[in-house]
């Protein structure tokens, strides 16, 4: 992705030391999966810059973490320092109904620098009665109310899946499903740990209740099948990181849920902000010393900005301002956040760069750019897949919710795999915008933190040429996904 809060699973790429953190501050029973190690290969010795910042973090989290615990308020999270990153302690929920006694979503905000947006978790009605959930959130007192209101009226949660390995997913899974001791806990395939050769638990989660993800319908329990098909991309394995995800169709419903393999980028302000205008309004002015009246034209304008920072981290709009300059020239009379820092300055037109990526269903660019295009045999594969199955609705676990697309839409977004490219008519990144992530795939690839890319298929190179040239990673006996030729 990715949005932001993906990146954060991509640039500091495993929650193992933020979850020891979960488990000194919060003594509960965990469970087992099979342990990982962190390296491709036997002779990696010592850690990585990403891994010494993770731990230097995981510190610093579990000392905030231990100081802020308390929660006196239905909105806290006392684990916040495990994560610390917006919204901290005060994370706010605000659920939607979607179907009626069906399908509801429950929305808290996630990122860095006011970079926020919406993190989401979605909660299904089963059959036979029970709930499914999917991608668990925090679970202050708030969210879990809203939760046992539902139980209350539906029956237990049965199940909780965890379709992702990203950051800001994984940390909130654990805590989450020790509040339910009846559900089972299926976690998407891949997970792993460091440093090198330290057995990893994947800490948090109920003992003898958790699992890792069906690989097929055979191996799931039959009222799971009775309800949704699924299927899993990945694990597409890196050097100290990993992608993957598992997607759910509610046949009930028709309605496919998504992790990070689908969004749409809109005008429409998230409910979420609608009780804190802060992030979009800091984001809305074009250099420090700008005061703003908060109106709604200037929300939009703060939330279309938003979704570029996060889509891009670098979006073609925007200078950015030395360190010296920035400090400076900072103005906590004028936004008190960040000591005042406003670190860029919009010099650009970012609604042409918004309006390219509009209009349709969007994989974001760093999965465009620096993930998906290592293995596009095995992402078309699953995009082809999942588009055969009757959806007209998609919700995914980011930005707009209840997506109205159906399969040959979700197939469409990844065209950016084939040879041939985006078909004229659909969101496309435009190349000054991907600019930052394209120039730091070279250092990427020399520290082998990702892999070369492959020929894409519809050229001139057969399946099994492009499979042959694809790379895929292995760790503790778990190997990348890989198609047959």
């Amino acid at each position: 992705m990715k949005l932001i809060f993906v990146a954060l699973h991509f640039l500091i790429p495993n929650a193992h030391s933020f979850t020891n953190s979960i488990q000194a501050a919060v003594p509960r029973q965990v469970a087992t999966v099979k342990p990982l190690k962190a390296s491709l290969s036997p002779d990696d010795g010592g850690l990585s810059r990403r891994q010494v910042g993770e731990l230097t973090v995981a510190a610093l989290g579990l000392g905030v973490s231990y100081v802020g615990t308390r929660e006196n308020d239905p909105t806290d999270y006392g684990l916040w320092g495990i994560l610390p990153v917006g919204t901290y302690k005060k994370k706010k929920t605000i659920q939607e109904t979607i179907v009626k006694d069906k399908i509801w979503t429950f929305d808290q905000k996630f990122g860095i620098l006011d970079v926020q947006v919406p993190l989401r978790m979605t909660v299904i009605k089963l059959k036979e009665g029970g709930l499914f959930v999917y991608n668990p959130i925090a679970a202050t007192k708030e969210c879990i109310g809203m939760v046992e209101k539902l139980v209350d009226e539906h029956g237990p949660i049965k199940y909780i899946a965890l379709g992702s390995v990203a950051l800001e997913h994984k940390v909130y899974a654990g805590v989450f499903a020790q509040k339910f001791t009846e559900a089972k806990v299926f976690i998407q395939p891949g997970q792993y740990s460091f440093p090198t050769n330290l057995p990893n638990p994947f800490l948090g989660f109920p003992l003898g209740r958790t699992f890792n993800m069906p690989s097929s319908p055979a191996d799931a329990p039959a009222d799971l099948n009775e309800n949704f098909d699924f299927l899993t991309l990945g694990p597409l394995i890196s050097k100290d990181g990993a992608f993957g995800e598992t997607v759910f169709f509610h046949r009930d419903t028709n309605t496919l849920l998504v992790t990070d393999t689908a969004l749409e980028v809109s005008e429409d302000i998230p409910e979420i902000y609608d009780t804190d205008h802060k992030p979009l309004l800091y984001h809305a002015r074009d250099r420090v010393t700008d005061v703003l009246e908060d109106t709604l034209e200037v929300r939009k304008k703060g939330w279309r900005r938003v979704q570029l920072f996060g889509l891009y981290f670098m979006p073609s709009a925007i200078d950015i301002n030395t360190v010296g300059a920035a400090i400076s020239e900072r103005r906590p009379d004028i936004n008190s956040d960040f000591l005042g820092i406003y670190p860029f300055t919009w010099v650009r037109d970012d609604v042409v760069s918004f309006k390219a990526i509009s209009d349709g269903l969007l994989v974001a660019p760093i999965l465009q750019t620096l993930i998906l295009n290592r293995y596009p045999i095995e992402v078309l594969d699953f995009a082809d897949k999942v588009s055969k199955w009757p959806i007209n609705r998609i919700i995914p676990a980011h930005l707009k919710n209840n997506l109205k697309y159906n399969g040959k839409d979700y197939r469409k977004s990844f065209s950016f795999l084939e040879a041939d490219g985006v078909p004229k008519g659909l969101p496309k990144p435009l190349k000054g915008d991907l600019e930052a992530l394209l120039n730091s795939e070279q250092s990427l690839l020399e520290s082998r933190a990702i892999v070369r890319c492959p020929p894409l298929p519809g050229g001139k190179y057969t399946r099994e040429e492009i499979l042959a040239q694809t790379i895929y990673g292995c760790r503790a006996g778990i190997c990348g996904q890989k198609s047959s030729p």
